[in-house]
C-alpha cells in the first residue's frame, strides 16, 4: 500500500501545477509572452503556415478530480503572434 502511495505522489509531481482557470484570464489578442506569464510553458506545440497551437494539460479544481482524471487538456491558438482561440480541447472555441 505504501508503494502505491509514493507511485501517485511521483506521478502527480510531474503533473502541470497550473490550474485550469487560468484560462479564464486569457483573452484574444494576447501575445506569446503574456500567455506564457499566465500558463507555463506549454506542454506541446503545433505548427502551420502562420498558425501555432499550444498545449496545456492544467489541473482540475479540487471538486472535479478523480484519482484517473486530475487534469485536463486545453489549447491556445495563435495567428500571427495574437490569440485567436483559445479553450478545452473537447470543449467549445472560446475567444
Amino acid at each position: 500500500m505504501k508503494h502505491l502511495a509514493l507511485v501517485l505522489v511521483v506521478m502527480l509531481a510531474g503533473c502541470s501545477t497550473v490550474p485550469a482557470r487560468n484560462i479564464d484570464r486569457v483573452y484574444a489578442g494576447m501575445d506569446r509572452t503574456q500567455v506564457q506569464s499566465i500558463m507555463g510553458a506549454p506542454d506541446t506545440v503545433s505548427h502551420a503556415p502562420g498558425k501555432e497551437c499550444a498545449y496545456y494539460f492544467l489541473l482540475k479544481d479540487f471538486w472535479s478530480r478523480v484519482p484517473w482524471s486530475v487534469s485536463e487538456r486545453y489549447y491556445v491558438c495563435y495567428d500571427e503572434g495574437k490569440v485567436a482561440s483559445f479553450g478545452r480541447v473537447d470543449g467549445p472555441p472560446s475567444g
